[in-house]
């Protein structure tokens, strides 16, 4: 019997083990069910013949399965846990009762990422275990989170995790339906600045002679960004133009100018950007953003109150080949020759970009393997526009995102759903790609 009749043959298998996976609720933010989707997965890669180990860096437990053996070798990265379900409320079925309508299956969690693992589980037992690759499954539970102990994992596993292939947690169809082969991610800044003017806060009668904390933070964010543009001095020294072969590929992508401001609801996009350009400025510029600002009153009515205190939380996505420190530390000098030498910055964590070239190898495995099997060509991105911890992998080998989600799978919002037929496709995907690398010469 051939794979790909395995692969029919145990399709409800897979939608069974993706349901009983999907009903735990492993939500890393609220530190529940943790446990029993680790326990879970440790069944279920026993079932399916693989050696798997627990392993730790002080968090949430990391599984690493293996099975397989031949030519070449292959890593995935998934995680177990999900986002918080919450609004609950806008949910059509209970976010952790997997529920399938009109051809998709809701569930928190489906598209982020727990399908895609699963979907590669059926691959796997569709060559019995046995595939005609070395595979390693890294299995991480902190994502959501920010992955704050997976480097000391990672960098304490790089022998065991090193493959010719990684293949990273997800990826979607886009809005035209062609299912993306993405080959990076925007690494991540994120952080607080701070002032903080005086002991406590005043009645705002004495505005006129102490200093406020919000005008003065209010100033700060001023001199980092004027109009659409960002003003710190270097950040995008270091920003890498896309060669002739990358904006070949940026040329490929998908972009209803029309749909999205629609969408959002925006006469133009910034700096008036349209056609091409703005497909470039999408993918390859750093953003500066405000995700938050805290000062003074905010409740209900009025309190004239001076506050001591102003906060605003930024995050800034990172571009190749942007390095978080150095990124922190041009903002620190910015803040310093422009006068804000009070301006603390806090709470600062990130990560750098990663990329693989399209020229890589290992893009044509992946490419060749989607061939024939999804109903519409693959589309391939020179990264995505999010952020992940994909350099710790990138430093081992190439990294490259395939799965089952599509435009509208709704991840960290409710009603997140994957199409069932692409579920299977992705595995009979994951499969070709076993036989493909299998044979690379």
């Amino acid at each position: 019997m051939t794979v790909d009749a395995e692969l029919a043959r145990g399709r409800d298998w897979a939608i069974e083990t993706l349901q009983a996976y999907l009903r735990i609720p492993s939500i890393s933010a609220q530190k529940t069910g943790i446990g029993d989707a680790v326990g879970y997965l440790e069944r279920t890669f026993g079932e399916l013949g693989c050696e798997v180990r627990r392993l730790t860096g002080g968090g949430n437990p990391v599984l690493v399965a293996t099975a397989g053996s031949g030519p070449r070798s292959i890593t995935f990265y998934n995680h177990y846990d999900v986002q918080p379900p919450d609004p609950l409320g806008e949910w059509s079925s209970p976010p952790f009762e997997p529920t399938v309508r009109d051809g998709k299956l809701f569930a928190r969690g489906v598209a982020d990422n727990k399908a895609n693992l699963v979907a590669r589980l059926a691959a796997l037992r569709a060559w019995s275990g046995k595939p005609p690759v070395r595979v390693t499954f890294f299995v991480e539970g902190e994502e959501e989170i920010g992955s704050p102990t997976l480097a000391r994992v990672v960098e304490g596993s790089a022998d065991a995790l090193r493959a010719d292939l990684c293949i990273w947690e997800s990826s979607y169809r886009d809005e035209t339906g062609r299912p993306q082969i993405i080959l990076g991610c925007k690494g991540m800044v994120q952080g607080e600045l701070v002032v903080r003017t005086a002991k406590t806060d005043a009645h705002s009668s004495r505005a006129v002679i102490l200093p406020s904390a919000a005008w003065r933070l209010a100033q700060a964010l001023a001199c980092c960004r004027q109009g659409d543009d960002i003003t710190v001095a270097g950040l995008c020294d270091a920003c890498v133009e896309p060669d002739a072969g990358e904006m070949e590929l940026v040329r490929q992508i998908p972009f209803d100018e029309l749909e999205w401001r629609r969408n959002f609801g925006v006469d133009r996009f910034v700096k008036g950007l349209t056609g091409l350009a703005l497909v470039k400025q999408f993918f390859y510029a750093p953003t500066f953003n405000i995700s938050g600002l805290t000062s003074g009153y905010q409740g209900a009515g009025h309190k004239t109150v001076l506050p001591r205190e102003a906060r605003a939380k930024f995050d800034i996505r990172l571009v190749p080949d942007m390095e978080p420190g150095d990124v922190v530390a041009k903002l620190r000098r910015h803040l310093d020759a422009n006068g804000f030498t009070d301006v603390a910055i806090e709470h600062v964590d990130g990560y750098p970009p990663a990329r693989t070239l399209y020229t890589d190898p290992a893009v044509t495995w992946v490419e060749d393997a989607a061939r024939g099997v999804w109903d519409k060509p693959t589309i391939t991105y020179p990264h995505m526009i999010a952020s992940g911890p994909m350099y710790l992998f990138r430093r081992l080998m190439p990294c490259i995102g395939i799965g089952v989600g599509h435009a509208q799978s709704n991840i960290h919002a409710p009603n997140e759903s994957v199409y069932v037929e692409d579920f299977h496709t992705g595995a009979r995907h994951v499969s070709r790609l076993f036989d493909v690398m299998s044979g690379a010469s």
